[in-house]
């Protein structure tokens, strides 16, 4: 596990979310990161905590008080795990006692090697300054783009844009919802 200390918007890039978002998870309770010098600090563990956070929100929409309860039983159970990651995570939630008890199964592994993978490139998230983007900066990211194809010889400047367009729409997608049934002999 890589150990790294990130200010909000390289934490935003490294989870690829908007640094908006990570910032409501924050103000709300969900994730708590150190403070210094009045800016938060994420350390490795908040890191996976978010991407947990992240996925459980974009998949299930949860209320922040929830996805708060969700967090803070991963964070006391993250210590525990060590080295050896869990494959599958099973959150387990009863509204009330008495009531049905729901469960949740989060692809833990392969969210911790998304995030171990973009933590490789960390260098490459520049802390950004304060406000607003200035005004052409599209235009200069897509003529970058088109300057970096030219240089590779086997990518044309056309799959560069497409690729960037794919990713972007791949980005508005709604997410897939199944239901399916398992019969009580399975879950032994």
């Amino acid at each position: 596990m890589r150990r790294v200390q990130l200010k909000l918007k390289q934490a935003s890039a490294v989870l690829e979310t908007p640094p908006k978002e990570l910032q409501n998870l924050v103000q709300f309770g969900v994730l708590k990161p150190k403070q210094r010098a009045g800016l938060f600090v994420f350390d490795t563990t908040t890191l996976y905590a978010a991407k947990v956070a992240l996925f459980l929100k974009a998949a299930l929409g949860t209320n922040t008080e929830l996805l708060s309860e969700f967090t803070q039983a991963l964070l006391n159970r993250l210590p525990s795990l060590g080295e050896e990651q869990a494959d599958i995570l099973v959150f387990k939630s009863r509204p009330s006692p008495g009531n049905v008890m729901v469960e949740v199964k989060v692809p833990f592994r392969e969210l911790a090697q998304q995030l171990e993978e973009r933590l490789q490139r960390v260098e490459l998230y520049k802390d950004l300054p304060r406000g607003r983007k200035r005004p052409g900066w599209k235009k200069e990211f897509m003529a970058t783009l088109r300057e970096a194809a030219r240089e590779m010889d086997d990518v044309s400047p056309e799959e560069v844009l497409k690729t960037v367009r794919q990713y972007r729409n791949e980005k508005k997608q709604r997410p897939e919802v199944t239901v399916e049934a398992e019969p009580e002999a399975a879950r032994a």
